[in-house]
């Protein structure tokens, strides 16, 4: 895959059930994109599994050759969880009350390097976030030249507040 050659393959949406059926596959993406997990157990318990029992959870994924070479996930992020408490004390009230809790969480979005720059992050983006008719919320680097950030502002996505130094929180409506 390479710059001039746009992404054209599949995207898969899942729920809870049908994602878990992908966890091991979604952690060799994972790790080789972000490797801040220690291991697949670590990974499988801790993180994607807890993730795909929420309210509302959707992966999508796309896969060529038979691997996982992309992802995006999230879910409905709710007062009393960790990350919506988080941003509870970190960003300004009326920020809060008008986006935190019953809002889509934008939790992850990978794409393997061979596949960077196709098209393939943006279409995973799109995927995840079609037929989503609340706030959605994410957080990311407050680096505005970060491929991931440009993603997100072409995308509708918009900075809220600063959750801590060098990761700001961004907000779109989807309706």
């Amino acid at each position: 895959m390479t710059d001039q050659n746009p992404w054209t393959g599949q995207i898969q949406v899942l729920d809870g059930s049908g994602a878990t059926r992908l966890t091991e596959h979604v952690w060799r993406c994972y790790d080789t994109v972000f490797g801040d997990v220690a291991d697949f157990a670590t990974f499988r318990d801790e993180l994607f599994e807890r993730h795909a029992g929420r309210d509302g959870f959707r992966l999508a994924v796309a896969v060529d050759g038979g691997a996982v070479v992309g992802f995006s996930w999230g879910y409905i992020g709710k007062r009393g969880q960790y990350w919506p408490d988080l941003l509870a004390q970190a960003l300004e009230p009326e920020i809060v009350d008008a986006w935190v809790g019953g809002h889509f969480e934008f939790v992850e979005l990978a794409v393997l390097p061979a596949y960077r720059r196709s098209g393939l992050g943006q279409a995973l983006h799109d995927r995840l976030l079609d037929g989503i008719r609340v706030r959605c919320l994410l957080s990311t680097t407050d680096d505005a030249s970060d491929p991931a950030v440009r993603l997100y502002r072409r995308s509708g996505w918009r900075r809220l507040g600063i959750l801590r130094p060098g990761v700001q929180v961004m907000g779109r409506q989807s309706w």
